[in-house]
This record gives C-alpha cells, structure tokens and sequence, in this order.
C-alpha cells in the first residue's frame, strides 16, 4: 500500500518513520524548514520515556502534484488546516483512500463538500508528542514506561460499516507495530474525546501550560471536571448516548473528589507533561476553533455550559 503522510508534524513523522522501519512504501509531505531536516538526515526522534533518539530515514516530498497516486494519505494536521489540505487533496484524482486522524467536534460535512465520500474515512492517533527543539521532537506512545504496548489508533467509516479497506489499513499500521482499533462510529468518538480533551486543554492554559501548578489547583480541577459533565451533556441531548471511550463515563459515576484525584494523577504524569502541555503550547489556534464549535453544538442541543464557558475563555491569547 503506497502511503503519503501529509503534514510532517511530530506525529506524522513519527508514523510515518514506523512504517518505514517496517519496510512499508512511504512517503510524507513537508514544506521548508522541515523538508530540509527530512532530506538531510538532521531531524531527531526522541521517546519521551526511554530518552532514546532515533533519526528517521524517509523519502520526501516538498508538494502534492496533480497525477501524484498513493492508495493511501493519512492527514495528520490542526483542525484550523483542515480547509486549505482538502482543496489540496481535490487538486490530485489518483488518491485513492484519505485517511483525516485528528480532533473533529464539527462532524463531516466540511469534508464531504470538498472531496468523494468514497475516499474518506477518519481516525484518532494514540501517541502524543511536540517539537522539543527546531531539530528534534518528543513522543510517548504508551501511557507509562512500564507499558511496552502502544496505545491504538482510532479508525472508522463515516457509515460505521467495515469495509475491505478498512481493514487493509489496518493490517498496514498493525503490521508496523501500531494498534488499531477499529470504531462503528468515529464521528461520536470524536465528539466524546474533544467533550474530554477541551476541557483539559483549557486548564493547562489557566496555569501556562504549568502541570504541576495545575496538578496543585483543586479549583480548577473541579471546574474541568464539571466542563467534561458539561460537553457530555450536550452530546447526549443530541442523541449521542454511548458515551466513548469508556473512562468518560467516570466522570458521571464517580464523586467530584475521586475524579479530582484521578485527574491530578494525570496532570503529574510524564505521558501528560509530553502529549498534553507540548501539544497545548503549540496548538492554541487549533483549540480555540474546536471550542467555538463545540459552543456551536452546545447552542443547537439548547444546553447551557457556565463551567465549560469560563474555563475555555483561557484559550484566547487575548484574555
């Protein structure tokens, strides 16, 4: 399967050198800065638990021409690029399968304007990570280091059915040693995770991107927590009801002050400090669009969400 990775951020990179290690035919497209790096052999990997360094060898491109085939692209950027890759992508005919693995709170209707609903399918990834250096980047994959197993990526069809090549995808990323987990509906395991990620998001911005400092505020803890309740509760007024992935369900059965403890847990957590804060730090843009949208959702299910409104007003660089 001759894969493209487009977006040569820290996790486009980072899959698309496992495939590569894996003998798969890949290729990623980087611009600038981050062509050069690839080309000439100067970018560093660098396991946020073990500190081993890797320097990936892989073949790149610096554009998508228009009679470019690949059977498969993976599209790894912000939400706030999505835009201008899909005009890309519709420029190029020959790709055959286009697979969007990102935070999604919108749904799939920008997508389907722009490119055939037979080439798209979406997905989630399951390492984190961030550019430590102009040269290097950090990435954890496993949520502790006494985990040897990666944590899964997400993939699913827009109409939950299984198909061939759902399954060939599969088997592509499995069989480089990356899980996958295959969902009946992507589009409600994306509004879940954002239901779950923003609210965190947005703490870490009350506090600087300052774990620790966060992991020391109960207040803001708790206001997280009844954000998350907040989002889930909107979702399910419109009809989402299987609250996934599982753990979100914690957060309706349990006390506040147990949660509390869990997310402090969290927030003092080396897997955090690399997927979350690095993410955070540099993708402030990305979350103060899904938070508009999710203040969208919000409005059309008629839900009001004080807690979840005042700690996502920490996301602007303007506050």
């Amino acid at each position: 399967m001759k894969t493209l990775f487009f977006g040569a951020g820290p996790l486009g990179l980072f899959y698309a050198h496992l495939l590569h290690d894996a003998g798969k035919d890949v290729t990623i497209l980087a611009r600038g800065t981050k062509y050069d790096l690839i080309r000439n052999r100067e970018l560093k990997l660098i396991d946020g638990f073990s500190r081993k360094t890797t320097v990936p060898s892989l073949k790149a491109v610096d554009r998508l021409a228009k009679d470019d085939a690949y059977d498969l692209v993976v599209v790894l950027v912000r939400k706030n690029r999505i835009q201008s890759v899909i005009e890309s992508l519709s420029a190029s005919p020959d790709l055959r399968n286009i697979l969007f693995m990102g935070n999604n709170v919108a749904g799939f209707q920008t997508y389907r304007s722009g490119l055939p609903d037979e080439k798209i399918l979406f997905g989630f990834p399951g390492a984190g990570g961030g550019w430590k250096d102009p040269k290097s980047l950090e990435i954890v994959d496993r949520e502790s280091p006494k985990k040897r197993k990666r944590m899964p990526i997400r993939i699913g069809e827009m109409d939950g059915v299984e198909k061939a090549r759902t399954r060939e995808i599969q088997a592509l990323f499995e069989s480089s040693g990356i899980p996958v987990e295959l969902l009946a509906d992507i589009d409600g395991w994306l509004k879940y995770h954002a239901a779950f990620v923003i609210p965190i998001g947005c703490a870490i911005y009350r506090h600087g991107c300052d774990l620790g400092a966060l992991a020391e505020d109960q207040e803001t803890l708790r206001l997280a927590i009844r954000a998350c309740k907040e989002a889930g509760n909107v979702l399910r007024d419109l009809g989402y009801t299987r609250r996934q992935p599982f753990k979100f369900n914690l957060f309706y059965w349990l006390p506040e002050s147990v949660t509390a403890k869990m997310f402090r847990g969290i927030f003092e957590s080396r897997f955090a400090e690399v997927a979350l804060a690095m993410h955070a730090e540099a993708a402030r843009d990305e979350f103060e669009r899904l938070v508009a949208e999710f203040r969208s959702l919000a409005e059309e299910a008629g839900v009001e969400m004080p807690n979840f409104d005042g700690l996502s007003s920490c996301v602007s660089l303007t506050v």
